[in-house]
């Protein structure tokens, strides 16, 4: 492929860094083979910048975009690191995708975007993304942006309630109460699901906590 054309592709997808081989077009997808080009940084275990390459990751094909009605596809291969100081071993191009995910940060962007406006059931049926991974990925944004809120904030005031979820299951909900913010959907009403979620929030912010009776 053309150095020009390469790099026109690379822009189109939002995937600078990466090296783009062949394009297949098939019924209802697209198909991009995508290899990283070796970038060394820092291990995500210990922090430490003595690393070096051990060799090239297994190839994964991960959802990326949407093109006419299709599905655009990654057939990535990344380069594996190995640390020297803990001797941990990681894949770079932790910007485009995360650990073990199945759809790059850009799809994953794309997919919260159209449930803003619409239902799951409608985002499953135009993105072809299930519900799963829909409420994953809300969970993940919604946990995040809490986080960065808690953070700023001197003072947490908590409110936690337990609600019906799809008319059966019972889920817990985290609030800031005086900031009327919602900090958390949780996965379930169980109690170490909801341990986990406040052993992130500093305890020395924590000025009062309204809970319901259960």
């Amino acid at each position: 492929m053309a150095k020009s054309q390469q790099d026109s592709i690379t822009i189109l997808l939002g995937i600078k860094g990466y090296k783009v081989g062949k394009v297949r077009e098939g019924e209802e997808d697209f198909v991009v083979e995508v290899e990283s080009l070796p970038k060394r940084g820092p291990c995500p275990c210990c922090g430490c910048t003595y690393v070096y390459s051990n060799g090239k990751g297994k190839i994964r094909e991960v959802l990326h975009s949407w093109s006419r009605g299709k599905k655009v596809y990654l057939e990535l291969r990344r380069t594996r690191w190995r640390c020297r100081g803990c001797g941990h071993c990681f894949n770079d191009g932790a910007e485009l995708l995360r650990s073990y995910s199945r759809i790059t940060r850009q799809a994953e962007a794309e997919a919260l975007w159209q449930l803003k406006d619409r239902s799951f059931s409608q985002v499953k049926r135009e993105l072809g993304v299930g519900y799963g991974t829909l409420r994953r990925l809300l969970e993940m944004e919604i946990d995040e942006e809490a986080l960065g809120f808690v953070e700023g904030e001197e003072e947490i005031f908590l409110g936690i309630d337990e609600h019906s979820f799809r008319h059966q299951e019972m889920v817990y909900t985290v609030t800031e109460v005086k900031r009327r913010r919602l900090l958390g959907v949780l996965r379930d009403d169980r109690i170490a699901t909801l341990k986990g979620f406040l052993s992130r929030i500093p305890r020395d912010k924590v000025i009062e906590v309204c809970i319901g009776m259960h």
